[in-house]
């Protein structure tokens, strides 16, 4: 099978898939379209599949001969974001029909790659040792949608799991596959600071929570440096603030959220025990008080690529696309619900760049400017389709600590929400 050459003819056949989810976006758990999209394409193709309610699609595709079984995973939400119609340089190739949604993170050119893997794959059954499942998993980016994915995905079994992330900051054309840390755990928080407000002219008979916060917010910046482990990365960031109305009133309280980013839970657990501390001592010293609408509990939620699949991945990518296709790429301290499937599969989650200066491509994920460079699309196509069957291939056994928790007890283990409009 050449897979290279196969993921070439088939280039159109993605790249219109991509246009089509990327002109029709819906958000995390309202992806009806999204989702019919899928089922009619795999309909064409013959590929059985069942729809799992807040969850996704689940494909199967039974190779001709027995072995093990592969999780391919996708995702298909949009963002909450009007979309600009240009991006760093130039008019977009194709833009959001909606001024609420849009694909602002590559969610659709990865549907649309793993919609063009599955074609190739089904096609030429008779040299797939073992079987393929197609995961599209609904409500990344609020990951409502991975608790009843997983749930169903650890009751089917399978020996591992491969991913793809398309990234704004590696050249087109470049895949990273690097073993380890590929993206961070994180806590969220949400805080109300509660002072007395009064009269712009005597600051001195209120308390007020915007200095309050002010001085909680310069502490927790100085915390990466005074109180936690400089060896393991951390980033702080406030999202959002609020706080009163009026120029020359001192507003009673303020609300701001935000979240930690990590690599390590001890640096995590850290981060939790030093947000708190700070925030009382800012209390305190301004005379306020406070209240988590979100505590920070930390979820540890490590993306790590295990190190032989990790090199399954770079043999196949060198193999058919070329030594100059891989790349080294850091840890992405951005979060991603595929931690989950690692835990009780091992596997690999590969980036993709997009990154073209020429078309004005490489604007930050969740930025309205952001834009794929749709030429690298094939060859996503071609690592997910030439991966999977090196790793149904690949005979020896992969050593890793599978996790022997339930799905239900890990998640709330880890305090991670779970999304289950079915559970009363």
């Amino acid at each position: 099978m050449d897979v290279k050459q196969l993921a070439t003819e088939i280039e159109e056949y993605v790249i219109n898939i991509r246009r089509d989810l990327h002109r029709n976006p819906e958000v995390s758990m309202e992806e009806k379209r999204t989702i019919k999209v899928v089922t009619d394409e795999l309909e064409k193709l013959n590929i059985t599949y069942e729809v799992i309610p807040s969850g996704g699609v689940i494909g199967f595709i039974e190779g001709e001969n027995p072995g093990k079984s592969i999780i391919l995973r996708s995702d298909l939400d949009a963002l909450p974001m009007k979309e600009a119609p240009r991006n760093l340089k130039q008019e977009k190739v194709v833009v959001s029909k909606k001024n609420d949604a849009a694909h602002l993170c590559g969610h659709d050119g990865h549907t649309a790659m793993l919609l063009g893997a599955a074609k190739i794959l089904v096609n030429h059954k008779d040299q797939i040792k073992g079987k393929i499942i197609l995961a599209f998993e609904q409500g990344e980016e609020n990951g409502k949608g991975i608790y009843r994915m997983l749930k169903r995905l650890v009751e089917i079994g399978a020996d591992g799991v491969w991913g793809i992330h398309l990234k704004n900051d590696i050249p087109a054309g470049k895949i990273s596959v690097d073993p380890g840390s590929r993206m961070a755990g994180v806590f969220p928080f949400d805080v109300i600071i509660r002072g007395k407000s009064g009269h712009g002219s005597r600051p001195d008979l209120a308390n007020s929570p915007i200095a309050c916060f002010s001085d909680f917010y310069n502490d927790l910046q100085a915390a990466r440096v005074r109180s936690l482990n400089p060896f393991q990365p951390i980033t702080f960031s406030v999202g959002s603030i609020h706080a009163g109305s009026s120029a020359n009133v001192i507003p009673d309280e303020l609300q701001f959220s935000g979240t930690a980013r990590f690599l390590h839970e001890d640096q995590g657990e850290a981060a939790r025990r030093v947000f708190t501390r700070l925030l009382d001592e800012a209390c305190h010293k301004n005379n306020c008080n406070y209240e988590f609408i979100q505590e920070p509990a930390p979820i540890h939620l490590f993306v790590n690529n295990e190190e032989t699949c990790a090199n399954i991945a770079a043999e196949a990518i060198e193999r058919i696309l070329g030594e100059e296709t891989l790349t080294h790429y850091p840890a992405w301290m951005a979060s991603e619900p595929f931690g989950f499937y690692q835990r009780y599969f091992p596997g690999v989650f590969a980036f993709v760049g997009i990154q073209n200066e020429k078309k004005g491509i490489g604007a930050e994920h969740h930025n309205a400017h952001f834009d794929i460079d749709e030429a690298v699309l094939k060859l996503g196509v071609a690592a997910t389709v030439q991966y999977a069957i090196d790793f149904l291939n690949y005979e020896k056994e992969i050593d890793y600590g599978k996790e022997t928790r339930d799905v239900t007890t890990l998640f709330h283990d880890l305090n991670f929400a779970i999304y289950d409009p079915e559970d009363k």
